[in-house]
């Protein structure tokens, strides 16, 4: 009778598990659906605190602290509040996706997270941050070649360096070829894991045909 009861209760457990389980990748699949369409800063503010939620609910999960991440050092970039506190908030939110996890994509995000840095007064603060932005890129392309996310950073910071310190198209346009071509490899279709970058390399083809 006792074997039975314990049997019975495993069994319990494991249903409710993975039901957590299946309601927070439900969760994590509609918090990315609204990030993918922010635009203001109430929904970047809405997106941000299902992340953090998330993070709670599942403090072992990468992908929510990387949203979460992404999404401050977007608003810093868009100077929605005081950039440079949203910037160190990225920064904050990048160490605690790196004490998880580490891959080509989180290294993509150190890259994001030190640009929205550097971007909040570029003249003084490049030389401060240029190796924290160029580094992780290099680092994720030696990690996977066939990621087109740092392909796509890399050229966008190549196109909007001055043409006088070897910037511009013609030093971008390479990279921006090897991104579209990584880039047409993708599947389409709606994924949770980050597929970013799309409307960056359309600007920058628009900017530089190939």
């Amino acid at each position: 009778m006792r074997q039975y009861f314990l049997v019975v209760l495993f069994c319990l457990f494991i249903c409710q598990l993975h039901a957590q389980t299946k309601n927070f990748a439900k969760n994590l699949e509609a918090a990315v659906i609204l990030l993918d369409k922010c635009q203001t800063q109430d929904q970047y503010v809405s997106a941000f605190a299902k992340m953090e939620e998330l993070h709670k609910q599942d403090p072992s999960a990468w992908l929510p602290t990387y949203y979460a991440s992404i999404i401050k050092a977007r608003m810093a970039m868009k100077k929605m509040g005081d950039a440079d506190q949203l910037a160190n908030e990225a920064i904050q939110w990048l160490k605690i996706t790196k004490a998880i996890h580490n891959s080509d994509e989180v290294l993509c995000l150190e890259s994001i997270v030190y640009t929205s840095k550097m971007a909040v007064n570029p003249i003084f603060r490049w030389k401060v941050y240029e190796s924290r932005i160029k580094k992780p890129l290099e680092q994720a392309i030696a990690l996977n070649k066939n990621n087109p996310r740092p392909y796509i950073l890399k050229a966008n910071l190549q196109y909007k360096m001055p043409v006088l310190f070897g910037g511009g198209c013609n030093s971008a346009r390479p990279i921006v070829q090897k991104a579209k071509a990584a880039i047409e490899q993708q599947k389409s279709e709606f994924t949770v894991m980050p597929h970013w970058g799309g409307p960056i390399l359309a600007d920058l083809i628009k900017a530089c045909p190939l």
